[in-house]
């Protein structure tokens, strides 16, 4: 029956995405969709899973565009069963879907609706599955990813110390869990600008990490990446630097050349670089750094407008202010239509701007 090769189909495409052949696993859980289509028709529980399924993937091969239109398909179905399918199941299938709706739009910029989604996820997870459930500690988790993004610093902050306790409480602190929540801790306090504070929890992310998964996996280099970013702020660049190369070693061999994480750590190394006087290396980081934001997020992502708001501050410092000032301008008028009025992204970025004003280049 189509229904059994959908089924078998999908646990194919699970096996090949964890083993990181997402293109394949791609085309499996495509053609699982379509099978389903043709046995249950396009509404039904099982068609919003396998689109969930796609979304995921689509999001890990950093084609975001496709991942949330693909996450939306999934909420319409949802939505024309409303209550048919009550339980467990049709819980975590929606639970999955308002997440990765508030994940795709927090990375795009688009503050208000991955409020939205994300907040109804958490109050799914704690009416289906308790306060103090591993389901709710991930929803406030991403809830918490949220209001980093905002400025919203002591709630977001709440958020994840309540996720942490639960997850201790549940599995203790030697599990990945426990591991994400110290490094989104220590990012927060690193966004405050209290690195004292964020060095333990960033390092201890990155030691529990190595120890479960050893020292050259990515999610391992991704926490020592973090990690290497509080360091920054200690003023600890011999070792952020030595970090932050590897770590583009290996996200490159992972990932190829286009992969958010490779922007993120050339953003930090190009810091690092201009910190310690080579103006013409950060340029290059910065830029490479840009264009691949501005490829995987878009031009108007709040993401994307750091890169370029550091690229002009570089460029204006050098001499090339009219380069400097457009970049500027441009990041400004990002941040200040996608971030909160108060929020201190958006007050550097003004700041900045006053300081390289538009001239003719030198």
């Amino acid at each position: 029956m189509s229904s059994d090769r959908a089924a078998e189909l999908q646990q194919q495409a699970w096996s090949l995405q964890a083993e990181g052949k997402l293109e394949e696993a791609f085309l499996a859980a495509g053609e699982a969709w379509r099978l389903m289509q043709e046995c249950d028709g396009p509404v039904s529980l099982d068609v919003a899973n396998l689109l969930n399924d796609l979304a995921e993937i689509e999001a890990e091969r950093q084609r975001f565009g496709a991942a949330l239109a693909l996450a939306e398909r999934a909420r319409e179905v949802q939505d024309m069963l409303r209550d048919r399918f009550p339980g467990e199941t049709a819980a975590r299938i929606r639970l999955k879907t308002l997440s990765m709706l508030g994940s795709i739009r927090r990375n795009r910029g688009e503050s208000s609706d991955a409020e939205a989604a994300l907040q109804q996820a958490l109050s799914l997870a704690e009416r289906e599955f308790g306060p103090a459930s591993e389901e709710a500690a991930e929803a406030r988790n991403n809830l918490g990813l949220l209001y980093k993004d905002q400025g919203r610093f002591d709630e977001g902050l709440q958020l994840y110390r309540e996720a942490l306790e639960s997850i201790v409480r549940l599995h203790g602190e030697d599990c990945p869990s426990a591991a994400t929540l110290f490094h989104n801790i220590g990012g927060i306090l690193h966004a405050q600008g209290d690195f004292a504070a964020a060095e333990m929890p960033g390092r201890k992310a990155w030691e529990i990490s190595r120890r479960l998964l050893g020292d050259d996996d990515p999610t391992a280099i991704l926490h020592a990446a973090a990690w290497a970013a509080i360091l920054d702020g200690l003023h600890r660049y011999d070792e952020s630097e030595t970090i932050y190369r590897r770590a583009l070693a290996i996200f490159e061999h992972a990932f190829g050349p286009v992969h958010y994480e490779i922007a993120a750590n050339l953003h930090n190394l190009a810091a690092v670089r201009a910190e310690r006087g080579d103006s013409a290396q950060a340029e290059e980081y910065y830029r490479r750094a840009l264009a691949i934001k501005e490829e995987l997020l878009g031009e108007d992502s709040p993401d994307t407008a750091l890169t370029r708001m550091n690229l002009g501050s570089l460029l204006g410092a050098t001499g090339r202010r009219g380069e400097a000032s457009s970049l500027l301008e441009r990041a400004v008028t990002v941040l200040d239509k996608r971030l909160p009025p108060g929020h201190p992204h958006l007050a550097i970025a003004r700041k900045r701007l006053r300081e390289f004003p538009g001239t003719p280049e030198i």
